[in-house]
């Protein structure tokens, strides 16, 4: 059965720029917070306000985080539905079972199993005036987003492991490269997902568009000759059919 994803792909456009954003403030806080080290290390301010500003870091963190995994449940939802669909256009034309669409996400094959889904759909989804079109925008979207995981990974453990006012500089800048990322691999993210979701959703995706209605309401109406009728016998006792002497 067709399964409609528009409002799926509405929410994850919405919840990815959101995470976007969080991952560029909580970059500009930490710089903040570089500074405000450098005033504890030298004396200008007390522990307190250091602690206010570790504080205020760790609810940016959160919050950033909880954005994250929700634009990930919205979008492993997302391609579950749009793997179903293409399932009812092409069902053979793809290289990984459905399930894949979940359990690909699993550690070490969450690097090239998604990717590998989502490029089948792409595949599938191509409208015909489009069917030229490459997947250089599913490539770069993917190569983009693992940066950007690897990037975040690197820039957490080297603030975490800061001993100084130095280690900490070089984790702030590094952030700052992730929120970049970040930023990118969402715009593109979007872009894939929009389009996917634009293909699935015209009139015509499943049902050949020769025989769907302009309405999109369901097959549209065609003339069927009728049958010939039967032959109709004579009645019995009726004067005009009888024979005359």
């Amino acid at each position: 059965m067709f399964r409609s994803v528009r409002g799926l792909g509405v929410a994850f456009c919405v919840l990815v720029a959101l995470t976007a954003l969080m991952d560029v403030v909580l970059a500009g806080w930490v710089w903040r917070v570089h500074g405000v080290l450098q005033d504890f290390v030298d004396g200008r301010i007390g522990e307190a306000e250091f602690d206010r500003a570790l504080a205020v870091t760790d609810v940016l963190d959160l919050g950033a985080a909880a954005a994250y995994l929700a634009a990930g449940v919205v979008f492993v939802v997302w391609l579950w539905n749009v793997r179903s669909n293409a399932d009812l256009v092409a069902p053979d034309a793809h290289h990984l079972a459905k399930r894949w669409a979940i359990w690909g996400w699993l550690p070490v094959i969450n690097f090239w199993f998604p990717r590998r889904v989502v490029v089948d759909v792409w595949q599938v989804s191509l409208p015909r005036h489009e069917l030229g079109r490459g997947r250089a925008e599913v490539n770069w979207w993917w190569g983009l987003f693992i940066a950007y995981l690897v990037m975040d990974r690197i820039a957490d453990r080297m603030l975490a492991r800061s001993t100084n006012v130095g280690e900490f500089a070089n984790g702030r800048t590094m952030l700052v490269v992730v929120a970049v990322l970040s930023v990118a691999a969402a715009a593109l993210s979007v872009n894939v997902v929009r389009r996917i979701t634009a293909w699935q959703s015209v009139p015509g995706f499943v049902t050949p568009e020769e025989i769907v209605s302009p309405s999109s309401v369901g097959p549209a109406p065609v003339d069927v000759p009728a049958p010939p009728a039967p032959p109709t016998a004579p009645p019995a006792h009726d004067p005009r059919w009888e024979r005359p002497e």
